[in-house]
């Protein structure tokens, strides 16, 4: 794997507070409820707790309160508001948004990357993709084993005249697979005359 350093911080490693969970969780439906949200890094094997506390009586609110741990083992307590934006639903009722507290664009997750210590949006925190970081060799590898995965589960490969759905997935992946060999054998040429 290809190491950035000076690379943009992924909203997969960050730590995520969405309110989809809190819906399902039905702390929007009472007036106030509260609970934990635990999170654990799939890279670094870390847990992270954060308390929620939501009221939506009169000003609807998120109580956040959660501990940072900076590289030095400096431990920081916060405890702060987020505010919660609503929308009315086409057939009654209400839907809830986080609005973040750095922009106050309307969002339906808050990110906290390793390096921050406030919840804010993807877009203040800068935050990237995981997917969008890959180099084009990882990407072709990716393709490549995406295309064996999907031959091996095809089997048949027309209806009624018409190639099926997952046919016409290989083929895209080929197509998709030849645009990221042209310059990956650009590069090994160029590496290859180089060495001579």
């Amino acid at each position: 794997m290809r190491y950035y350093y000076n690379r943009k911080a992924t909203a997969d490693e960050s730590c995520r507070l969405k309110i989809s969970e809190l819906r399902k969780d039905d702390m929007l439906s009472s007036g106030y409820s509260s609970g934990t949200r635990i999170w654990s890094s799939n890279r670094t094997d870390k847990k992270t707790i954060i308390g929620v506390a939501v009221d939506i009586t009169d000003d609807p609110h998120a109580m956040l309160i959660y501990s940072v741990t900076d590289r030095d083992g400096k431990r920081t307590d916060y405890d702060y508001q987020i505010s919660l934006v609503t929308t009315l639903c086409n057939f009654g009722g209400v839907r809830y948004w986080f609005g973040c507290p750095y922009c106050g664009m309307r969002v339906g997750v808050l990110y906290l990357p390793p390096s921050e210590n406030y919840f804010r949006c993807r877009h203040c925190n800068n935050l990237s993709y995981h997917s969008r970081n890959r180099c084009r060799i990882e990407s072709w590898g990716e393709t490549s084993r995406q295309i064996e995965r999907l031959q091996s589960e095809i089997k048949r490969w027309t209806w009624r005249g018409r190639f099926t759905r997952k046919v016409r997935r290989l083929h895209a992946l080929e197509r998709k697979m030849g645009m990221l060999s042209g310059p990956i054998t650009a590069r090994m040429e160029k590496f290859k005359a180089r060495l001579r």
